[in-house]
């Protein structure tokens, strides 16, 4: 018996003796990368045009002049009509702002006008604090793509607005031609460098 139990003894030494080392360690690294590409969006629904319509309604006083409450009357559309959100993810966008002037068909004789030119202002929230305002009168080429000066401001509600002042004739006394007259304002909001 005691065969039996030193044989059982040095069977139990040796399975000690033969379980392995302990394990090495192994590391590693998984690396993540990914971009933000610069972009300008209109909310709601990250889209890349607004459009408005302004109606001015009759643009002549009695007398055939111009009305001279264009301004007031463009600039009464408000939110509903003159205001948007747009949203950048650079420090510095630029707005270029080119406005045409309000015009019928043909030419006008001396003494009449088929054109009426503005000048339009489009404003920009910018964050924290402050606007920058871009202008372009109808008788000038488009601005340049300007900066903005800061991130535009980003708070859920419209930070785009637009508005129109200076509506003119070549002369005062000039009668307006009878007829359609259109003209648009166009805005370029760019993410910028």
């Amino acid at each position: 018996m005691n065969k039996y139990l030193i044989a059982a003894l040095g069977a139990g030494t040796m399975l000690t003796i033969a379980v392995p080392a302990s394990a090495q360690t192994v590391t590693g690294t998984v690396n993540i990368t990914g971009s933000v590409a610069n972009k300008c969006a209109v909310l709601p629904g990250s889209g890349s045009t607004f459009t408005s319509t302004v109606a001015l309604g009759e643009l002549a006083q009695a007398d055939g002049t111009m009305a001279t409450d264009l301004a007031t009357r463009f600039n009464a559309s408000g939110p509903a009509t003159l205001a948007f959100r747009v949203v950048c993810n650079t420090s510095n966008p630029t707005i270029a702002v080119d406005s045409t002037q309000l015009t019928t068909a043909g030419l006008a004789p001396a003494g009449y006008a088929a054109r009426i030119d503005y000048n339009a202002n489009v404003a920009v929230a910018l964050t924290p604090a402050g606007t920058a305002t871009v202008s372009n009168d109808s008788r000038n080429l488009p601005t340049a793509a300007t900066p903005a000066g800061g991130r535009l401001a980003n708070n859920g509600s419209a930070n785009v607005t637009i508005t129109a002042d200076t509506f003119g004739t070549a002369l005062p006394t000039d009668l307006l031609v009878a007829g359609s007259y259109t003209g648009n304002i166009s805005i370029v909001i760019a993410p910028g460098a």
